[in-house]
């Protein structure tokens, strides 16, 4: 690893890492006396849906599980753009709507197609789909066989995103920060494969934050220590943030 990564902690300026280029915007507008940095581990690509496959899913099924509200936004965007969004809507109205995003994910969806999740799990390990008789299962990225465990039925499955790992780039820019914010699972586990175990031990020497409890095990299991926000959503994680950052910087002033 390059030597920036030795970068001291709390220097003139405290620099804070978002690993999720979606949250960037957030956490500048609310950035006071900070610097904040992209260091993105996770790339998503768009994954054009077959429209009339997933209608036919929905038809067919009583459940959805949205593993990410951001699953949902995207296909309501593709759902727009074929102009089957109200056909798409109904069908998930009449549906058991699940997701593993807790509340910012129940919230996401809920924007997306009016309709509230009747199961709003904030972790894999504590999502449970029972007594259905078929599910349609919208992955965020890559296929999450621990989440079609869960589902107590047949799944049909569909790939809103494709995830793909960052560049070293990323992780080295994430270690030269004084704050790491990780806000899904998926970024923690690809920062630990491309980085590799030195990276995860000089992580382990940053203030590093959970946006979420999916998010909390991930680092868990790493041995990285790390606080958890008390919400996943983006607006309340990134004013927590620069609130940890306001309270290190008086520590070490």
């Amino acid at each position: 690893m390059p030597s920036s990564l030795d970068r001291p902690l709390v220097g003139s300026s405290m620099r804070i890492a978002v690993t999720s280029p979606g949250a960037l915007p957030v956490f500048k507008a609310v950035a006071k006396g900070v610097e904040v940095v992209e260091a993105s581990v996770v790339h998503l690509v768009e994954n054009p849906l077959d429209l009339s496959a997933v209608v036919k899913a929905l038809e067919e099924c009583d459940a959805v599980v949205f593993a990410t509200g951001r699953a949902a936004y995207r296909l309501a965007e593709d759902a727009k753009r074929a102009d089957l969004y109200e056909v798409v809507r109904a069908l998930i109205s009449r549906l058991r709507v699940a997701t593993v995003e807790g509340e910012k994910g129940a919230v996401m969806i809920q924007n997306a197609f009016g309709v509230r999740p009747a199961v709003a799990a904030s972790t894999v390990e504590e999502f449970r789909l029972e007594s259905c008789r078929k599910a349609t299962v919208f992955h965020y990225g890559v296929r999450d066989e621990e989440l079609l465990a869960r589902v107590a039925c047949e799944a049909v499955e569909f790939f809103p995103y494709k995830a793909l790992p960052g560049s070293l780039e990323a992780v080295e820019k994430a270690l030269s920060s004084d704050v790491v914010v990780f806000t899904s699972a998926l970024a923690v586990q690809y920062f630990a494969e491309i980085g590799g175990l030195e990276a995860v031990r000089k992580l382990a020497e940053r203030l590093v934050v959970a946006g979420g409890p999916g998010v909390s095990k991930a680092l868990t299991r790493l041995g990285v220590p790390h606080v958890m926000a008390p919400s996943g959503r983006l607006g309340p994680l990134a004013q927590y943030v620069m609130k940890l950052a306001a309270e290190k910087r008086h520590e070490t002033g």
